[in-house]
């Protein structure tokens, strides 16, 4: 097999960007050959899933590279868009141009959400198209058995769950949480989707039933109405922006607890998740997309969009944490990267 990797690699840093530099970077030395021709459609994250004209003239420029490597290459491994209609347009151009010069598709579903949007809110031609163009693919990689609702929409020959996986971050093992406070971490984008207006509320909550608590969110804030709120909430919250590197290694290190209360429609296995685990730092997640299959069993999951949830699960971590070293003995069993890449290297072989 050669692979032709039609996907974008950081910058921007996020997750999916981050897991196709994974892919390439592992792959290799699974033995099989992988040819990458960028597809760098979003500049930073206020631009990740933005309409742009500039976008069509990127595409189709990777499309005519995409379409010469096909002397090298035989398999082309693309990741379809999300339910949002101009990155699905996007996905009809680039495979009207590119997929008939190879033999064998491989779609990798790294978003949540596509068949339910299709099945909602597409229009007819709009459902027609999409599976004309992106249906039956050789292989279809989805991260959790509870998303392959959208590679079956598509009717690919064969659909493989293999879950994401992430280079340890605590090679030395994870250092225990501070002895006083409790500190809460958020890590994503700061929107309502991804849960941070619903944390602020349930962090309110908490400091008005007497819990002590501090809040800090890390990652790119681009509403003014949620800036706002995070102003308004006083010393105890803090928003640091997007935070990287070392800087992330110390808002870990200082955290009892990670909270992810997303319902972002696109939501998929995000990788804070799996930063949590390894940093040994219990979760307080939603029990939305592939976020139960992914957690340990246990997990505190709560509703989406439920401050009152959200803050009796925080208050109960508090009250009785984990044991130290469960939540890294997962990640350790479940989401190293290697343990992804031979996975993902074995299914490839299948296809």
């Amino acid at each position: 097999m050669k692979l032709l990797v039609l996907a974008q690699t950081p910058p921007p840093l996020h997750g999916q960007s981050l897991m196709v530099r994974t892919l390439l970077d592992g792959l290799p030395a699974q033995g099989i050959a992988v040819h990458h021709v960028n597809l760098p459609l979003s500049r930073d994250h206020a631009d990740i899933g933005r309409p742009r004209p500039g976008k069509v003239f990127t595409a189709l420029a990777a499309a005519f590279r995409a379409i010469a490597a096909r002397r090298h290459c035989d398999t082309l491994y693309y990741i379809p868009a999300p339910g949002k209609r101009a990155a699905l347009y996007r996905d009809w151009l680039l495979l009207t141009l590119v997929r008939p010069f190879y033999g064998r598709l491989v779609l990798h579903f790294h978003n949540g959400g596509l068949a339910d949007w299709l099945t909602t809110r597409a229009t007819a031609p709009e459902r027609w198209l999409t599976r004309l163009l992106l249906g039956r693919a050789t292989l279809a990689i989805v991260l959790t058995t509870s998303l392959r609702a959208d590679a079956d929409y598509l009717k690919p020959h064969r659909v493989a769950i293999v879950p994401n996986g992430i280079a340890d971050p605590c090679p030395a093992g994870a250092p225990p949480p501070p002895a006083t406070g409790f500190n809460l971490l958020f890590l994503g984008a700061v929107t309502a989707e991804k849960g941070a207006d619903t944390l602020l509320d349930a962090h309110a909550l908490l400091r008005t039933g007497g819990v002590d608590c501090q809040l800090t969110l890390a990652g790119p804030a681009t509403d003014p109405a949620l800036r706002q709120k995070i102003a308004a909430a006083g010393p105890t919250v803090r928003h640091v922006g997007f935070v990287t590197g070392e800087e992330k290694e110390k808002l870990f290190a200082a955290c009892h607890v990670v909270c992810l209360p997303t319902h972002y429609a696109h939501e998929a296995q995000p990788l804070v998740a799996l930063e949590a685990l390894a940093h040994d730092r219990p979760l307080i997640a939603t029990n939305w997309r592939g976020l139960p299959e992914t957690v340990p069993p246990g997990t505190p999951l709560v509703p989406p969009r439920d401050p009152a949830a959200l803050a009796a699960a925080l208050a109960r971590s508090q009250a009785s944490p984990p044991l130290l070293c469960l939540q890294r003995e997962y990640f350790l069993a479940h989401y190293i990267a290697s343990h992804h890449i031979t996975a993902l290297a074995s299914t490839l072989r299948l296809s």
